[in-house]
């Protein structure tokens, strides 16, 4: 529907493109130096601080580019850092018991790109910087502006700093959906639905002007789920009564320096400048740079060539599935059922690897396409185990491609769930009808061309997609049934579309034991009856090839940015998100229109 609208309009860019062709050269220069220049061998000092800024994207999978990303970052000369998950809490084990380290800072504010940086993940994040300190080794934290999950993660520190003119965001959670029922009446883009579950509210932003109440249940049961968990973390670090801390909160837009300081959310006023002297007391001076001594997370990751895991000829393979579900390909921010599906099959023919984890950090997506990749994990798990870690999201499609592993892990505020179907097929038969476009019919049978979007679906097609997608749903229950060992009708009363967090999920049965990638990793490892193993990465993360490849593909850069342009990159997202809905049926494992709404 989307390309046909694009290619309409697409006189009204002629002049645009042309003028950007003249650009192009130069950025197709920048996309071949930058993203693949060498950097220097790294020298660590003998005493230093490891200095973790946050300004990056947390990723499960290992760091991966789109050619959106390289092309902002040339222009805006800036690059957001993509972090592996596992890598970095691997490199602060290790900092635990390096000698050369003497202590921890943290800075910065969180970015995100594709589903990085949620809650799950820096739940992992902050439980790795608690056991840091059980070496005696001090973290420091300074902070200008901070959002809440700069804070979650920062609570932890010894002494935080702020600046007296910065600010602390830390008011509470909310969600703000964006729907596009009336704008789509106004545009003449039609769209029908069916879906089977009440809570399955993937389809509400197309339909209607508002949540319904169901899902207005359920997001404030995840949200107030959530926020309970961290606050609860963040009231025990900073020796804060709990009630007192939602005292603190719930009568606070926002906490300037001083308000901050007198609620005992920060030990002290100053500028960085002023904590220089106290960093260099840890560490020593660097007098050549007139700082304390220290080396960055990444150089130092690189230094020391952190893998978590001993050289063996034994391994576990972790499969990262990071995106929403597509059919075919994928780009590199989305989960390609044809894809994954395929590397699933590779390491099960490998017999380098014992056992298998899969890291799903998902929503969802195409059900076809989601059957594809868990029917390549059911012949893996005949012949390996499979352990599936649920990370910041592993819901609908996610949960689908997960129901199947020897044991399912998940944080307690993972979103998982939403065991539902629904169906959803767009035409453009009035946007076209006012541009002066019109289709006529030849067809041998009453149901040819069934798929076309040039028209709305006739009431014999509807009624065929609802049989689907009720289909569906008795299937998703049965296979949950049949891999959990669990009662279809009691699993019908915790699905219906309703997603759960993991500490209730878990109460339900839908999964196994709270714990993070680590935990989910030594379980396989146990699984396989290993004493020793080292630890695949799929994927490695992509190289120039797959940036070429991935050219004007996955667009899904998220920074943060002034309120007016963070809508309009917010309403970009949402449209992109439309580019999901390409299974052949017209039938999706998606529970909300777009997740990452609640970082």
């Amino acid at each position: 529907m989307w390309r046909f609208i694009q290619n309409t309009f697409s006189s009204l860019l002629g002049t645009l493109l042309a003028l950007g062709i003249l650009a192009f050269g130069g950025l197709f220069l920048l996309l071949i130096f930058i993203p693949f220049s060498q950097e220097p061998a790294v020298n660590l000092p003998d005493d230093a601080i490891l200095v973790v800024d946050l300004s990056m994207s947390i990723n499960d999978k290992p760091p991966s580019k789109t050619i959106d990303q390289v092309i902002s970052e040339a222009i805006s000369n800036s690059e957001i850092i993509q972090v592996s998950l596992r890598k970095l809490i691997n490199a602060i084990k290790y900092a635990k018991t390096d000698n050369d380290i003497k202590g921890l800072y943290l800075t910065g504010s969180l970015q995100s790109i594709n589903f990085g940086s949620g809650y799950a993940a820096m739940t992992e994040v902050r439980q790795a910087l608690l056991d840091f300190k059980t070496s005696g080794k001090p973290i420091h934290a300074y902070m200008v502006n901070a959002m809440p999950r700069d804070y979650f993660v920062m609570s932890c520190a010894d002494t935080i700093y702020m600046n007296p003119f910065g600010e602390l965001m830390f008011n509470g959670l909310g969600v703000e959906m964006m729907f596009y029922a009336n704008a789509f009446e106004k545009w003449g883009i039609g769209a029908q639905s069916v879906r089977v579950g009440t809570f399955k509210a993937g389809i509400e932003p197309y339909m209607q002007d508002h949540m319904s109440e169901e899902n207005r249940e359920q997001t404030m049961v995840l949200i107030e789920g959530i926020w309970d968990s961290m606050a609860a973390e963040v009231a025990e670090s900073r020796g804060i009564a709990l009630d007192e801390l939602g005292r603190l909160v719930g009568s606070n837009r926002s906490f300037d320096a001083n308000s901050a300081k007198e609620g005992g959310l920060v030990d002290e006023l100053v500028y960085f400048d002023e904590i220089l002297n106290t960093l260099k007391e840890v560490a020593g001076d660097d007098q050549e740079e007139r700082t304390f001594a220290q080396i960055d997370i990444a150089s130092y990751m690189e230094a020391k060539s952190v893998s978590g895991s001993s050289r063996s000829d034994n391994e576990v393979a972790v499969i990262y599935l990071e995106g929403v579900i597509v059919g075919g390909e994928g780009d590199p921010n989305q989960v390609g059922g044809d894809r994954i599906a395929r590397r699933i099959r590779d390491v099960r023919l490998d017999d380098d690897v014992k056992a298998v984890v899969l890291r799903v950090n998902c929503p969802g997506g195409g059900a076809q396409a989601a059957e594809i990749i868990q029917r390549e994990v059911r012949l893996l798990k005949e012949t390996k185990p499979v352990v599936a870690s649920m990370g910041y999201v592993a819901a609908s499609g996610g949960y689908w491609v997960s129901t199947y592993s020897n044991r399912i892990f998940a944080q307690e505020n993972t979103i998982t769930g939403s065991i539902g179907v629904y169906g959803l097929i767009f035409n453009v038969q009035e946007i076209a009808n006012n541009f002066g476009i019109t289709w006529d019919y030849a067809r041998t049978h009453e149901y040819a061309g069934s798929s076309t979007i040039t028209r709305p679906q006739t009431e014999a097609e509807l009624k065929q997609l609802e049989e689907s997608t009720a289909w569906y749903y008795e299937k998703f229950l049965e296979k949950v049934a049949e891999s959990r060992g669990m009662e279809i009708e009691f699993l019908d009363t915790v699905g219906q579309g309703r997603t759960w967090l993991g500490k209730d999920a878990i109460k339900h049965g839908l999964v196994d034991e709270i714990g993070g990638l680590d935990a989910a990793i030594e379980h396989a490892a146990e699984l396989a009856k290993l004493e020793d193993y080292s630890i695949r990465d799929y994927p490695r993360g992509n190289n120039f090839d797959e940036l070429l490849s991935a050219m004007f593909e996955g667009r899904d850069l998220d920074v943060s940015v002034d309120p007016a342009t963070g809508f309009i990159r917010k309403l970009q997202k949402d449209l992109e998100w439309l580019k999901t809905f390409n299974d052949p049926q017209g039938i999706y494992l998606l529970p909300e229109i777009n997740f990452q709404f609640f970082k």
